[in-house]
């Protein structure tokens, strides 16, 4: 029986040419897995050999492993930490909840005057900003935001033209504790997240200017009262006299509401999220998670829910620990087996998660990474990168029309093992993969003109170092040629490898 070629694509021919110069780690053959296809064993062999020794992989097609490389050890996953928080959100909440903030207060006399305070009741919405904010820090329409001035016409349209009292900004829909509980205190100065508030506007800062009269955002210190000053100042900017000064409390029982406002469905939020993994936003899903179970507005709660709903779906592995909702918390801990399983359970890459991920060379994270190679546009996944650790995890569209789940997490620095460069082999790999035939069938004939054959004798006599670079600025000459492939299972039984004479 004719053998059966492994790979078809030129792209992949020429992958697999320089994957043969890549050394895997030493112990990679003890912590492999290998699959049901040698070649792509093989090639995702020598992905694991370009990252560090402490890296997990693990690849599935069509709901099985093909590739598993220390796959169910536990790895600290940054922000692919979000894919948990935002799954496990997108099944306990239904996809179009939306967070409601309302202004509530006593009625208004018939000539518009409200006698006593009204108070601003944070509903979670992490998108609610002033127009001015908006207008400063250039946030564009296409991402999901409730405006605090639509919220403020809304209560003149209901006839209110004066109050006679403060506004009150209330919070108590979540604690009020502002960070991650365990996080390194540098995100704070940092600004990996916003104060964390149930009721936060504008990201939870402030706009003041510097010695140059140029606007900087700076930490609110009290996130409640400073959205009861700027629901204020709306108000007063359209016309609503507020006698009193803003302050933060809760609202009174029984209060009227007089009026309110929704921000867009959970799929946007979420889907905003994971393309600029904003870490205040998984952190605010992580705390309604626990006010959804019943069990409070708070970080461990959010925690207990994520991690059961893992257990529940035979997703936690031995070793998984939920820290935090963003990943910003190096004491998380995920496999890369995890990982895949929630990216399917999920439903797929056209699920309401899938569809949520930056896609590379495209949008959001992956904007400036796989630009030109065969992963751009093909490959949707989640980043995550803290100080020594790089992480992707997501789906890649297949040549042949099936799709790849797969994760790699890299914990640690090591010197002549770069994670990004891995990652993005790891991308070329998948996005160049079409499965062999089965052994039933005749092997196609792959048409493989006299320039690859070139490129890829180059490449073999490159030196090791400069191999990847080559192989990935090959791919894009090489993929003209890879239609000529043609389909390559439907040829008879006694076709043979055919090379053209040059």
């Amino acid at each position: 029986m004719t053998p059966s070629v492994r790979w078809r694509s030129a792209a992949a021919a020429v992958l697999l040419a320089g994957a043969a110069l890549v050394s895997a780690a030493p112990t990679a053959e003890a912590q492999t897995v290998p699959g049901p296809d040698p070649e792509l064993s093989k090639a995702l062999d020598s992905v694991a050999g370009l990252a560090p020794d402490d890296t997990c992989i693990s690849v599935a097609i069509g709901g099985s492993t093909v590739y598993r490389h220390r796959s169910d050890d536990p790895q600290t996953p940054a922000s692919t930490q979000k894919l948990l928080t935002s799954a496990t959100a997108l099944d306990l909440m239904e996809p179009d909840t939306v967070f409601t903030t309302d202004v509530v207060g006593p009625e208004p006399s018939a000539d518009g005057v409200v006698s006593g305070d009204i108070t601003l009741v944070g509903g979670s919405d992490p998108g609610l900003v002033s127009s001015f904010y908006k207008t400063v820090q250039q946030i564009p329409d296409s991402r999901p935001s409730t405006l605090l001035d639509a919220l403020a016409r809304r209560l003149k349209e209901a006839g209110v033209t004066k109050i006679e009292g403060r506004v009150v900004g209330d919070e108590s829909r979540y604690d009020s504790v502002r960070v991650g509980p365990t996080w390194p205190a540098r995100f704070v100065t940092q600004n990996q997240s916003g104060p964390l508030s149930a009721l936060s506007v504008d990201e939870g800062y402030l706009l003041r200017p510097n010695e140059d009269g140029e606007l900087r955002r700076v930490r609110s210190e009290d996130p409640p009262t400073d959205a009861a000053r700027a629901f204020q100042s709306v108000l007063e900017a359209r016309g609503i006299e507020v006698t009193g000064e803003a302050v933060a409390g809760k609202a009174p029982a029984g209060a009227s509401v007089l009026a309110t406002i929704d921000s867009p469905p959970l799929t946007d939020i979420i889907g905003d999220m994971l393309v600029r993994s904003d870490n205040q936003t998984a952190e605010m899903l992580s705390k309604e998670l626990g006010v959804v179970s019943g069990t409070g507005g708070t970080t461990a709660a959010g925690n207990r829910q994520v991690a059961d709903w893992l257990s529940r779906e035979d997703l936690a592995p031995t070793g998984s620990f939920v820290a935090d909702g963003s990943g910003l918390d190096p004491a998380n801990q995920v496999t890369c087996d995890e990982l895949v399983g929630v990216l399917d359970a999920s439903g797929g890459i056209d699920g309401l998660l899938g569809a949520g991920l930056p896609v590379a060379g495209k949008t959001g994270t992956l904007a400036s990474r796989f630009g030109g190679s065969q992963a751009e546009g093909k490959l949707r996944a989640k980043t995550g990168t803290l100080n020594g650790v790089r992480s992707l995890a997501g789906f890649v569209e297949l040549p042949d029309g099936e799709v790849a789940t797969f994760a790699f997490i890299a914990n640690g620095d090591q010197e002549g093992r770069d994670p990004i460069r891995a990652q993005a082999f790891l991308g070329e790999v998948l996005a160049t993969y079409l499965p062999p035939c089965p052994d039933a069938d005749a092997p196609p004939v792959p048409v493989v003109d006299p320039v690859a054959v070139a490129q890829m004798g180059a490449l073999s006599a490159a030196p090791a170092a400069g191999a990847l670079p080559g192989v990935l600025a090959s791919i894009e000459a090489v993929d003209a040629r890879a239609a000529d492939l043609f389909d390559r299972c439907s040829v008879e039984a006694d076709a043979q490898v055919v090379v053209p004479a040059s």
